[in-house]
């Protein structure tokens, strides 16, 4: 699995020297100045495991599900334990190296030329199946890796290299432990009663060809916002109910209050936004520009077709692609966060029958500040 997770970042960092958001949002999990570097309090915290989630999907993307195919393969374990226990390595291996790094006055770029230096080795650890076509390798020309390297030569003679086969031992190390006693330690109980509750009576609307679920959104009216743009709704949109909640000074927000957006479709087992989806996303667009207090939590959510890891990386991927939608539109991106929920908390329990899964294939919306 190490090699698998360092041959997922060079394929993914191969030509910047900048620390990308991925590497920062576990980094920071670790960044305290303890002397505490295996931080096996880390075990087991529902932090590390979304993050682990999240992290899968970035370094891999559509490719997870063969990676984790071929590395059930490789370890005899299921596909699905396979992925939780990839869930916590990777986080822990970039944890490690962010803090070891921090303490040597190591660059991002210093890491990513220790790799380089050890590509060789890296690839011929990887377990069969998992080639660098996998990870992202083979297919940069290899002016990529030597312009990479030429930016982090002097950051790789003036300091000092990484000892990766002490990495392997103490990552082995921790993964007993994770297996002994991680995944035992209970969640806090908001995280295992976490609910996304709906505000609406019920799902009116049917299936397309394509296969997403149209909404029946109701008759149309105007609604005027508060910088005196007007918006053309129906009364049962999503954009209806968001603006009644920000606009009602009596509703208070909470971690419960979700709306579905209505018109937000994705190409199939893809975190490629649809362009039907353009409509509804200038029309939050507006909104949030109208109302510059408030804040917004994107949550994505998949059917349960195909494993829990695979589900859960592909609904991180669609929500940080609407946020990204979003800020693109010129909203703030401190006014956004963004986290997927794979196939948990569907709004169509049964998830049985395409219409079913089709309802369950969404991205919400929670009102964070307002």
């Amino acid at each position: 699995m190490i090699p698998t997770v360092l041959g997922g970042i060079l394929g993914k960092s191969a030509g910047t020297t900048s620390a990308p958001a991925w590497w920062n949002t576990v980094a920071d999990l670790f960044g305290s100045d303890d002397g505490d570097d295996l931080k096996l309090g880390m075990l087991g915290d529902p932090k590390l495991a979304d993050a682990g989630k999240g992290l899968l999907g970035s370094l891999f993307g559509g490719n997870l599900d063969s990676i984790l195919g071929s590395l059930a393969g490789a370890t005899g374990m299921a596909k699905d334990k396979t992925g939780k226990l990839l869930t916590i390595v990777a986080p822990l291996l970039i944890g490690f190296i962010s803090r070891w790094a921090k303490k040597k006055g190591m660059s991002f770029g210093s890491i990513i030329g220790n790799l380089l230096a050890n590509k060789s080795a890296i690839v011929s650890a990887l377990p069969a199946g998992i080639g660098s076509d996998l990870l992202g390798l083979a297919d940069k020309p290899r002016e990529v890796f030597d312009d990479t390297a030429s930016k982090v030569a002097g950051a790789k003679t003036t300091k000092p290299k990484f000892n990766w086969s002490w990495l392997l031992i103490l990552l082995g190390a921790l993964i007993l432990l994770w297996l002994l006693f991680g995944r035992g330690r209970n969640r806090t109980k908001d995280d295992v009663t976490k609910q996304t509750t709906e505000v609406k009576e019920s799902i009116k609307g049917d299936l397309n060809d394509a296969g997403d679920w149209v909404y029946d959104l109701g008759a149309t009216m105007k609604k005027k916002l508060l910088d005196g743009n007007e918006l053309e709704i129906g009364v049962n949109s999503v954009e209806f109910k968001l603006l009644n909640f920000i606009e009602d000074a009596g509703l208070p927000i909470d971690k419960a209050t979700w709306f579905s957006l209505d018109r937000l479709y994705f190409e199939s087992g893809s975190s490629t936004l649809k362009s039907a989806s353009k409509d509804q996303l200038d029309r939050i667009d507006a909104i949030m520009k109208a109302y510059p207090a408030v804040k917004l939590k994107i949550g994505g959510y998949t059917d349960n077709t195909g494993s829990d890891v695979v589900n859960m990386a592909l609904s991180s991927e669609r929500a940080e692609a609407a946020k990204i939608e979003l800020i693109k539109r010129g909203v703030a991106a401190d006014r956004l966060e963004s986290e997927g929920y794979g196939s948990q908390y569907p709004v169509c329990p049964a998830n049985d029958t395409p219409a079913c899964k089709a309802m369950n294939r969404r991205i919400d919306v929670r009102v964070t500040a307002k």
